[in-house]
């Protein structure tokens, strides 16, 4: 197992580089918002293996002796850590939001409450690949890689809000197409 640790972190290190250097070429801040956050996550990935690369080099010292146990039990919660932070859920690169289904709400990140579901929302929005600047495949490799899930998406907490962010990505002008033209007197 540690050589494919070690694989890893060395893999997770070169995707690092490739998503700095790939931000040179950014031209919005959504972009380079999510170059930084995934370069940040990116770097408690490789953290976190290190940790359970330490743990293991622990434990093969530790054998035979009556730190043993301890050391297994190291070994064990860096593992574990390992999959309940990069496996359990996606890893939001940009917006996220949490619904509770058993009681019908959802955290609103914006306000930092609870509040009552009776619609679809919060409305998440993937973010289309060709406004993160080349990013997506290199997520996809990533994902690949460690197993881990990543999101991309706008997360609106109202119908109105998602209305409006849908009008402006498409560019067009709700007052123009549907606007109420006179009938032509005959």
């Amino acid at each position: 197992m540690t050589s494919n640790n070690l694989m890893l972190v060395a893999q997770l290190s070169g995707l690092r580089i490739q998503v700095l250097a790939n931000r040179l070429g950014c031209d919005s801040d959504l972009a380079r918002g999510v170059h930084d956050l995934l370069a940040a996550k990116l770097a408690d990935m490789i953290a976190a293996q290190r940790n359970i690369l330490a743990a293991d080099r622990a434990l093969v010292a530790a054998r035979g002796t009556e730190v043993e146990e301890d050391a297994f039990y190291d070994q064990n919660h860096y593992q574990t850590a390992w999959h309940e932070t990069w496996h359990t859920e996606p890893i939001a690169l940009l917006d996220d939001y949490l619904v509770d289904d058993l009681t019908h709400e959802y955290y609103n990140f914006h306000t930092g409450r609870w509040n009552y579901r009776d619609t679809d929302v919060p409305i998440a929005v993937p973010v289309r690949a060709d406004r993160l600047c080349g990013l997506a495949p290199i997520i996809a490799e990533i994902e690949d890689i460690s197993g881990a899930g990543f999101t991309v998406e706008n997360v609106y907490y109202s119908e109105a809000e998602a209305e409006a962010a849908w009008w402006e990505s498409t560019g067009a002008d709700p007052d123009e197409i549907f606007a109420i033209t006179e009938a032509d007197p005959l």
